[in-house]
């Protein structure tokens, strides 16, 4: 019996590592490998997922952009766009004019607008015209504001930036030319931002609190909703259900949850248990996301998927040629 349960272990396991070797049949998505150090594509629906061998080596860090086939990556200190991450070899183009590393990197939700920031640094600089024309922007110290840079978003075309900052003089700001910032609301506790899927309104997390404000950015109103029974909310994301409703996701990190609240009626649909704790909510997938990355080589990859229920699914850190961990 137990050379059978050996058998089907390895055969399992060969099968799963061979899923690997390139990257054809169906893809969710792609994502950078923190301890790998490569970029890679998750492959078949969650549930049943597996990584894919790297794409690019030797990454310091990467971000791919939401739903796309591209990523902004550095290595050696140098900026590159890395297009078409489901040909062999991908295409890479140095982008000129960025003035460092980030710690971390937003998108707009089409794609065109990536703004790299630094929380220790307390800096953002923008690039425009992606994929096809990249251009940086500006670098814009955060420090003039009177606080600490704590959390950035962009609308979903990339036409207006909001930022919040944390100190005695924090809140949130909002920018349309990249340059001056005008605050929307004071409130130095925000830690998590993110536009509507139209960009009329602001979603503004409070862990201290804890609370998800609503910012009309029409009238720049502004009302609250209480998140009862979360003790440490960390991300929040807007987004459309496999129903057609608008809801919005709030994940909790030492919770274990992951919230939806339906828009309209403002009432909690669902509380998801995780196995995990969330870090964010990134969009991978036509209805998945990526709520907490791999920061060790042993580490499965965790995603949240609402289609067909919703529901958290891990992938496992299987090394594509090996079978072995990585």
């Amino acid at each position: 019996m137990q050379l059978i349960t050996s058998l089907l272990f390895w055969i399992l396991a060969t099968a799963v590592a061979s899923a690997q070797v390139a990257v054809n049949g169906p893809i969710e998505g792609f994502l950078f490998d923190a301890p790998t150090g490569t970029l890679r594509a998750v492959l078949g629906a969650p549930g049943s997922a597996t990584l894919g061998t790297s794409i690019s080596d030797g990454v310091d860090f990467g971000s791919v952009a939401p739903r796309q086939n591209y990523a902004i990556i550095f290595q050696a200190g140098k900026c590159q766009l890395v297009s078409n991450l489901n040909s062999a070899p991908a295409p890479i183009a140095i982008i000129s004019g960025v003035s460092g590393q980030p710690e971390g990197t937003v998108w707009s939700a089409d794609g065109t607008l990536a703004i790299l920031y630094s929380r220790s640094g307390n800096w953002i600089q923008t690039l425009t015209g992606l994929p096809s024309a990249p251009t940086s922007g500006p670098y814009l110290d955060i420090s003039s504001l009177g606080g600490t840079l704590s959390a950035v978003a962009s609308d979903p075309q990339g036409k207006r930036i909001a930022i919040s900052v944390s100190g005695a003089a924090g809140g949130v700001y909002l920018t349309s030319d990249s340059q001056s910032f005008v605050p929307v609301l004071p409130s130095p506790g925000v830690i998590a931002l993110s536009f509507s899927t139209d960009g009329t309104n602001l979603y503004t997390l409070d862990n201290a609190v804890p609370e998800l404000a609503v910012v009309d950015l029409n009238t720049f109103s502004f009302q609250s909703l209480p998140l009862d029974g979360l003790s440490n909310p960390v991300a929040v994301r807007p987004d459309q259900d496999t129903q057609g409703r608008q809801v919005v996701y709030v994940a909790s990190g030492s919770d274990r949850l992951l919230r939806i609240i339906d828009v309209a009626s403002q009432e909690v649909l669902t509380d998801v248990s995780l196995y995990v704790a969330p870090t964010g909510i990134d969009a991978l997938g036509a209805h998945s996301f990526v709520i907490a990355s791999r920061s060790e080589g042993n580490q499965p990859l965790w995603l949240f998927s609402s289609s067909p229920l919703p529901a958290a699914y891990f992938v496992p850190a299987v090394h594509a040629s090996a079978g072995g961990l990585q």
